[in-house]
């Protein structure tokens, strides 16, 4: 899949510079409100750590569907975003197209829309979880958009993430299957770890 290319060094630093942006906006967006509500409506520290678990499973949730129904199901302006991104892989444009975010103003708005969820939920229920799952999503999501950048421009990762690369890559090869980027548990849930027709 990633033949030799030759990758702009102005586009790797570019991406990296966004990719860093995106970080600090998913970090603000997530743990500054998680902090906020932990001091507001304060809880057991086993309430935090259960939010922060449902929100790994919440996050791992959103990436598939978004990924399958709006970036893949979709003519959208994002769905066709993310199609520069699949016809830019491995070919010299790849670091121009292989951050989450177009700016971090996407990912503000990413985390304003998940966040009202899910603190509306969590003050209905009142299982005071919320600030768990906020940081779970701050962290999941940057850790997405540093693996799917090191698998894209073929940068060390840790041998425990190699199976990673092997099951995004083939995402590419075959985009109907394989929608979660480096941890498939709802493409094991729905079914789509393997290839379908």
């Amino acid at each position: 899949m990633h033949a030799a290319r030759s990758i702009s060094a102005t586009a790797v630093v570019r991406s990296i510079r966004l990719k860093k942006l995106n970080a600090i906006t998913a970090a603000l967006c997530g743990v500054v409100p998680a902090t906020i509500l932990g001091f507001a409506f304060p809880a057991k520290t086993g309430r935090y750590l259960i939010g922060f678990l449902v929100g790994i499973l919440w996050s791992n949730a959103f990436e598939y569907f978004y990924h399958r129904c709006l970036l893949h199901g979709t003519t959208t302006t994002l769905a066709q975003h993310h199609m520069e991104h699949h016809a830019a892989s491995g070919t010299a444009d790849e670091a121009d197209h292989v951050n989450f975010g177009e700016s971090p103003r996407w990912v503000a708005l990413l985390f304003v829309v998940n966040g009202a969820v899910v603190v509306a939920a969590d003050l209905l229920l009142g299982l005071r979880i919320a600030p768990g799952i906020l940081a779970a999503f701050s962290v999941y999501f940057i850790a997405l958009e540093e693996i799917h950048w090191r698998i894209h421009l073929d940068r060390w990762l840790p041998p425990s993430l190699r199976a990673t690369k092997i099951h995004h890559l083939r995402h590419h090869g075959r985009p109907n299957a394989r929608f979660n980027v480096f941890l498939p548990l709802f493409d094991w849930v729905c079914g789509t770890k393997a290839s379908v027709g």
